[in-house]
């Protein structure tokens, strides 16, 4: 035991190889790599999230809008649909 003790001893008196003081750096940047691949991820389930809810509400609330523009329709005489069917469509023509 005392070997060892001697031996440690002597390794505490020398100084650090210098591949250890460059692997700091190389630590350091796989730490920051990493960081960033987490704030990816976490920009990339933000970005599902958001578009998950405004998705959901669209497809919630765009049929009401739909009955409202049909009852617009309806009173006014005019259509003004975002959306609507051109005339020259093929299923528009094959249906007349």
């Amino acid at each position: 035991m005392t070997d060892l003790d001697d031996k440690l001893a002597l390794l505490r008196g020398e100084p650090a190889p210098v591949a250890l003081s460059a692997m700091g750096g190389a630590v350091i940047a796989g730490v920051v790599a990493g960081q960033e691949r987490r704030r990816g991820r976490r920009a990339l389930a933000l970005a599902c999230g958001v578009a998950a809810v405004v998705g959901l509400w669209g497809g919630i609330a765009g049929p009401q809008r739909a009955a409202a523009s049909d009852m617009r329709h309806e009173v006014s005489g005019h259509d003004d649909a975002l959306l609507g069917l051109p005339a020259a469509a093929p299923s528009h023509l094959l249906a007349s």
